[in-house]
């Protein structure tokens, strides 16, 4: 039995090309799901669909493509060619259609077809890209719009979920105490990251600090989460790092430091 998992919260990126910051991009594109979450067990096909709607007031011409992509130590996405990651599904999918029209306040299906290889494990992703041809307004304005979804398969009965804090440090601010938290994703399938920072001077907790909730980091991937503290008085703390992946402990650390 396979299952998918949908989301629709993900709009990973538009474009327009060549616009100035007055002009608006009103092209109407919309895919869903963003983000379409496969449990096909190894070995095994399934086609799912995509659906793309124009609900703007014109036709619309899309291409579709692949892309691998990573999300840095500061969550910020890079794009490469498909099959360049290390745990890219891209050789596994086929889409059809690649390119077509859409009339306006219409939709189409796109069928993503995934054929998982007999020695899969754990979890691999890609991105595909809907991208319309660009569309030439007056005064020589061209827009190209251009949106994902993310695509993962997970492979079931082989994902463990597994990370560390491998860094903390504390650093003086203008304003306070600097708080950086290195995580290192040492499991085979993407977390999400929440949890928080404690201060103490001896065993008194003099503060209290919320990490950013939900950060996403990446099978293989490193996070810094880098966060601002009160300004302490001179003397030694010690700060320490409470982090929940959503793995079966908590992960953490600590440091000791002085405030001159």
């Amino acid at each position: 039995m396979t299952v998918a998992k949908w989301s629709t919260a993900l709009a990973v990126v538009t474009l327009a090309l060549l616009v100035p910051r007055s002009a608006p991009a009103d092209l109407g594109l919309d895919v869903s799901p963003a983000k379409y979450e496969m449990e096909i067990p190894a070995g095994q096909s399934q086609t799912v669909p995509i659906t793309v709607r124009n609900t703007g007031a014109d036709t619309v011409h899309i291409q579709v493509s692949l892309v691998d992509f990573t999300v840095g130590a500061n969550g910020q996405y890079q794009f490469l060619l498909p099959g360049k990651n290390k745990y890219s599904m891209a050789p596994w999918v086929s889409l059809n259609p690649r390119e077509f029209d859409i009339q306006p306040n219409t939709l189409t299906q796109v069928r993503v077809s995934v054929t998982v290889p007999a020695a899969a494990t754990g979890e691999h992703s890609v991105i595909a890209f809907f991208q319309t041809r660009p569309t030439r307004k007056p005064g020589g304005v061209s827009f190209s719009e251009r949106i994902a979804a993310k695509l993962y398969e997970l492979v079931p009965n082989t994902l463990q979920l597994s990370g560390e804090v491998d860094d903390l440090s504390a650093r003086p601010s203008p304003d306070g105490e600097r708080y950086l938290v290195g995580f290192k994703n040492t499991g085979n399938a993407h977390v999400y990251l929440n949890g928080r920072i404690e201060i103490k001077q001896g065993s008194t907790v003099v503060e209290r600090i919320e990490l950013p909730k939900q950060m996403l980091v990446e099978r293989g991937g490193e996070r810094i989460v880098d966060v601002e503290g009160k300004k302490l008085g001179p003397g030694s703390y010690t700060a320490i790092a409470l982090i929940d992946y959503g793995g079966p402990n908590l992960t953490g650390g600590e440091k000791t430091f002085t405030v001159r």
